[in-house]
């Protein structure tokens, strides 16, 4: 595979393998630099040790053949063997090698009196007394009796380190035999250099250390790509999701992909609040359009429903006489006024007046139109809740048309519950905006509908006539204001009005 194919195959891999083989690499390099150090340090010492232990290794055994030697010359029996013997003959032996292997120390350990002799110095730097020849002695034994006992219980020759940390040294022991039978135990020693045992332990101190800061880092670095990992994958799903929904913002988030879904989000807002003025001015510019043609249309109905409205005044004066025929201009009359109602609508739609400005205050108003709509409400048994802000200011508006809005909202709202409810009604204020919420516990508005619900003509009513909300529509947007709805279906409606202060 060629490199070009392998960076191919890099790219087409999922960020998280991306960064896992990346850290692989990173960390192929120090480990294999570590067990380089481990395997070339280890040889070392194996070389080292080796090379001792071979010297110590020939000094004892000839030295032990030829004590056994002389021993086995004597022809006495092994357990006729005393001490005393053993360590005058053990330094017959070995004195003559002591001159010429400065640095070794040998000994003889002899068990039936628990007494060792000790040949030879690992370093001497002057003559010790007596007592100091004593505790020398004695603290080799305490050092070396561990393998002089174990030599002899097995019969076997052993290479060891003895010592504590900072005076380390290699012996080896070896047991002597007469007759097949052990009667000592010598050994050899030799001190190892401070600086090589130091060195090894500064060494593996600077192994554990590095290892352990390889295993801190390789913990970071996992933790650090889960965490990113984990936020690319919450910015796909949160993406995915606005997809289908641009209202659905990602998730707060932290670090530089915080910043990228802060961005994502001011963008999807900025899209929103587009598409909300493109649906505003599609909507003005339909109902400037069919406004022309309700009004072109409520001419032409007015003027035939003026002549039957003087039809059947001459009716009633020249045929009042008749029986029956009161009832059936009554019938007409109803038809007509109704008629002429529906006909008012379609002219107030389609050709707003201009709106009459005055200063008034919006709790006021409220509380008027609350005052005339006080018995419809109790007969539709709903109950009034209000939560007025008696600070807002007074605002430029034009009354009438604004009552209209309100009888509009109040009245649908109580139609929205037929077996009672509750209306609240709350004012606030921002910096620029009077806002009036005006939520019911009726029946609520489906998603759907609340698309439609302020287009001219669309109604769920019966004998409604579906142009109430698109003419309170057409009076809030008249004030510069707005109107929204919000509602979930069977919990309730809320209808929020927005009117400008102007001072």
């Amino acid at each position: 595979m060629s490199y070009k194919d392998l960076l191919l195959s890099f790219k087409r891999k999922s960020l998280t393998n991306q960064l896992v083989i990346i850290f692989a690499v990173i960390m192929l390099v120090p480990l294999l630099a570590l067990m380089y150090d481990i395997f070339f340090a280890s040889q070392t010492d194996r070389v080292i040790f080796l090379d001792k232990e071979q010297r110590l290794t020939a000094l004892v055994k000839s030295t032990n053949l030829e004590l056994s030697i002389k021993l086995d010359s004597l022809g006495i029996e092994p357990e006729h063997i005393s001490s005393t013997l053993l360590h005058n003959e053990f330094t017959q032996v070995v004195e003559p090698y002591i001159p010429s292997n400065s640095g070794i120390r040998f000994g003889l350990y002899v068990p039936l009196t628990d007494k060792i002799t000790v040949l030879g110095f690992l370093h001497n730097y002057r003559n010790l007394s007596p007592e100091e020849e004593t505790l020398r002695e004695r603290e080799i034994f305490d050092n070396t009796k561990s393998g002089l006992v174990a030599a002899e219980m097995g019969n076997e020759p052993l290479f060891r380190i003895s010592g504590s940390l900072d005076d380390q040294v290699v012996e080896y022991i070896s047991p002597v035999v007469v007759k097949g039978k052990v009667v000592a135990v010598m050994w050899a020693g030799e001190r190892l250099n401070p600086f090589f045992y130091q060195s090894s332990f500064y060494r593996k101190l600077l192994r554990y250390f590095t290892l352990g800061v390889l295993a801190l880092v390789m913990i970071a670095t996992l933790r650090t790509i889960k965490n990113i990992t984990s936020g690319v994958d919450r910015l796909k799903q949160g993406l995915h999701r606005m997809e289908n929904d641009i209202h659905h913002l990602l998730p707060e988030m932290s670090g530089e992909l915080g910043q990228v879904a802060r961005a994502v989000n001011r963008m999807a807002v900025s899209l929103t609040q587009k598409e909300k003025l493109e649906d505003q001015l599609r909507q003005s510019e339909h109902l400037i359009a069919l406004g022309r043609l309700v009004t072109g249309v409520a001419h032409e109905l007015r003027n035939p429903i003026g002549i039957i409205k003087t039809l059947v005044e001459l009716m009633k004066q020249e045929y009042s006489q008749m029986t029956g025929i009161e009832e059936f201009t009554r019938a007409i009359d109803e038809q007509v006024e109704r008629q002429d109602m529906v006909i008012q609508e379609l002219l107030d739609f389609g050709r707003p007046t201009k709106v009459a400005i005055k200063e008034c205050s919006i709790n006021d108003l409220i509380m008027g139109v609350l005052s005339f709509s006080a018995a419809m409400l109790r007969k539709q048994k709903v109950k009034v809740q209000l939560q007025l802000d008696n600070k807002l200011p007074k605002i430029l508006a034009d009354t009438e048309k604004l009552k209209q809005v309100f009888v509009n909202i109040i009245v649908n709202a109580a139609e929205a519950m037929p077996a009672g409810g509750l209306l609240e009604i709350t004012t606030s204020q921002t910096d620029e905006m009077i806002i009036i919420n005006m939520s019911d516990t009726g029946e609520g508005i489906s998603e759907e509908e609340m698309l439609k619900i302020f287009d001219p003509f669309y109604t769920t009513k019966e004998a409604g006539t579906g142009l109430g909300l698109s003419i309170s529509y057409q009076s809030i947007k008249l004030h510069g204001g707005m109107i929204e709805v919000d509602s979930v279906p069977n919990k309730g409606a809320a209808f929020i009005i927005k009117l400008p202060i102007i001072s």
